[in-house]
């Protein structure tokens, strides 16, 4: 994995807090969702609702937690493949980061 310079690394430290709190959201939406459902049963509802959050637990670990320098730009990448942040986000990066950044997300397509 490429070195981020660190400005970079700056910068996506900076941007964790709102990209954890967008995917938190979406999750929390979902859920919401799905509660609301009265055709099924409380308990098939619970049932849906823990798997959805075990799922989703997983991916959120792998996207945020232990952010370090070394893995920065694969977690910054998937923020991006995962729309936690936007295009013009990612154009406030050097063109290094860029590259690596939309050379991941390619390989992910």
């Amino acid at each position: 994995m490429s070195k981020i310079l660190e400005k970079d690394w700056k910068k996506v430290r900076s941007m964790k807090t709102d990209a954890l709190d967008l995917a938190c959201q979406r999750i929390l939406d979902s859920l919401s969702d799905i509660i609301s459902i009265e055709e099924k049963s409380a308990h098939a509802r619970y049932l849906e609702l823990w798997n959805i959050l075990e799922m989703e637990d997983k991916k959120i670990a792998r996207m945020f937690n232990n952010l370090k320098r070394s893995s920065a730009i694969l977690q910054l990448a998937q923020w991006k493949y995962n729309d936690l942040i936007t295009d013009s986000d990612l154009d406030s990066f050097s063109p290094d980061t860029l590259k690596t950044t939309n050379t991941l997300i390619e390989s992910w397509q």
